[in-house]
Parts: structure tokens; C-alpha cells; sequence
């Protein structure tokens, strides 16, 4: 099979801690479901399927006494592996938890089974269909939005001074840290192998012409967060001196990226490595997830921009 490398470690973790409850025939507490629900709410679990050009066919496995038909889905390759093997016509086909609940809303699949033949933790669909998870929100396609030299005005003016002061004074207090990255415009570096100054026009790149560049992120074999700047200097103090990539700068849609580094299984965001270095962990990303709205509806086409350093 082709490896999709998604993982769900701490969506594991949750399940794990679950079902030692379960084993002793008891009730798991109230904080450990509800962190359970936040990580399923990110995660992306794969099912086996065979695609064609008009729809995919997802696997379903049925019951001994066949009462129960369920949707098995796997945390990571070696989980799918172990069950199909490595020479499986099934592909791995990794989606958002809600692509899955919405499936068997219009199906008779009576509920999600994850990690067969191994851990088999079992969802009926009534109780997926009544998770609390955030809602996915939409901006209209009619608002048009920032256009590019509008976007690289504001990013290249960017200071967050108030963010600053507030990483720099040591305050840990969520809802103030939260209002704070409401108000702030934060960067994100995306980075390239090749020289893109060819396809920029007044230092302006669209990414129509370079394809999606890959996001900064920083870390090591314990521990990898995503990287957001408070202004293009920081970027620049931030570059290896010796580094043969080529940078640039984005605007960061915070809802995305946040999304981005909970579903990448990453650990948390840090801003301003080498100098503030700000940690944001990983529950405090979940908490902040889906609760207040961080992206700026004028920023909808950010994506689609990089600058040049």
C-alpha cells in the first residue's frame, strides 16, 4: 500500500486511558471523555477503500452473527497494515472524523470501529452523530476579500507589539492569551528549494503559479510544534545563516494553521523561536479550537500569497 503517514498518537493515547476503565468495568471520568472527544474532533483516521472515477467504495466489516455492519478505521499505516497487509488492494483513505459520521448518517452502518483486530474500540452511530464537536465554518464565496497588495501591505507593516508585551510579561492566563491571538496578524514562513523570485511581481508570489509551499515547523524526535512570527523581521532573525532554503512569508489564517498543527499529531505552536520563543501546548490549542473564531473573513485569500523576504 502506499503510506499515507498519519498518525493519531494522542488520539491513541486517549483511547488507551479509556479502556483500561473499561476493562476494570468502570466508568471512565468526565475530563478523560471530553479530552477523548477534542482529539477524535482532530483527527484523520484512515478507511480502506477502492476509488473510481466516480465514488469511492469504503470496506465494511459485519458482525459474526451479522446484526452489526461497522466502518473500520485505522490510526496510522502500521495499524492498517496489520489487518490488510502490506499487498491489499484497499487503499488507505485518510478523512476527517465527520466525513465518517456524515457517511453513516445516509448508510445502514451501524457504527465506526477503530483499529480492528487490535485494540477494536467500537462507536455506535448514535453516539457519534451526538458528539459535541466544533463546527466547520464557512465563509461566503461572494466576499471577496483582501486582493494581494493589500495582503502584503499588512504583512509587511505586521509588529503585534501588544502580543509582544503581553509573550515577553510571562502571563500564562488562557483567555487572555486567546484574546490576544484574536487580535493579532501573525506570519507564518513557508520555504522552497528552488529560487521563487521569478514568479514574483512586486515581490508578490501567487501560488497558483508555485503550487502550496510547505509551512515552517521546528522540533525533534520528542517534540515538533508549528512556527508562527509576530513580523517579517523575525522570520529573518530566525534563518539559519548557513540554510540553502529559500524563504518567504505568509499571512497565518490562526483557525487553519491551528487546525493544521492539531491534525499533523503535532504537540503545539511556538512564536518567535530564537527570540520570545512562546510555546502554545497542545491542550491549549484544542481548548482554543472551534471556540472563538480567529481568522480575519478578509484574509480568506492569504493562502494564496507569499512575499518575498
Amino acid at each position: 500500500m502506499e503510506r499515507t503517514f498519519v498518525t493519531n498518537n494522542y488520539l491513541m493515547n486517549k483511547i488507551n486511558e479509556i479502556g483500561k476503565y473499561i476493562l476494570n468495568d468502570e466508568e471512565a471520568p468526565e475530563d478523560v471523555f471530553i479530552s477523548f472527544i477534542k482529539e477524535l474532533g482532530v483527527s484523520n483516521l484512515l478507511a480502506p477503500g477502492i476509488v473510481d472515477d466516480e465514488a469511492i467504495n469504503f470496506e465494511v466489516l459485519t458482525s459474526d452473527d451479522e446484526s452489526v455492519n461497522a466502518l473500520p478505521v485505522f490510526s496510522d499505516d502500521d495499524a492498517f497494515i496489520d489487518y490488510y497487509g502490506e499487498d491489499s488492494d484497499l487503499e488507505a483513505i485518510s478523512n476527517d472524523i465527520r466525513v465518517y459520521i456524515e457517511l453513516m448518517g445516509e448508510s445502514e452502518i451501524d457504527g465506526l470501529v477503530i483499529n480492528p483486530g487490535n485494540l477494536e474500540f467500537y462507536l455506535e452511530k448514535e453516539v457519534l452523530e451526538n458528539l459535541p464537536l466544533n463546527p466547520v465554518i464557512e465563509i461566503k464565496d461572494d466576499f471577496e476579500g483582501y486582493g494581494p497588495d493589500q495582503l502584503q501591505n499588512i504583512a509587511q507593516n505586521a509588529t503585534n507589539e501588544s502580543l509582544i508585551s503581553f509573550m515577553n510579561e510571562g502571563d500564562n492566563h488562557f483567555e487572555a492569551l486567546m484574546l490576544e491571538l484574536q487580535k493579532a496578524t501573525l506570519l507564518d514562513a513557508v520555504v522552497s528549494e528552488e529560487d521563487l523570485s521569478q514568479h514574483a511581481e512586486n515581490g508578490i508570489i501567487s501560488l497558483d503559479e508555485t503550487g502550496t509551499l510547505p509551512l515552517c515547523t521546528t522540533g525533534d524526535d520528542d517534540v515538533q510544534l508549528g512556527v508562527l512570527f509576530t513580523s517579517p523581521d523575525k522570520i529573518r532573525n530566525a534563518i539559519e545563516e548557513d540554510s540553502e532554503l529559500n524563504y518567504y512569508y505568509q499571512i497565518a489564517l490562526l483557525d487553519d494553521f491551528i487546525e493544521f498543527v492539531l491534525k499533523s499529531d503535532m504537540d503545539g505552536i511556538i512564536i518567535n523561536p530564537s527570540e520570545e520563543d512562546y510555546v502554545i501546548g497542545r491542550d491549549e490549542l484544542l481548548e482554543a479550537y472551534g471556540g472563538l473564531t480567529y481568522n480575519n473573513p478578509s484574509f480568506k485569500k492569504a493562502i494564496d500569497y507569499a512575499f518575498i523576504l
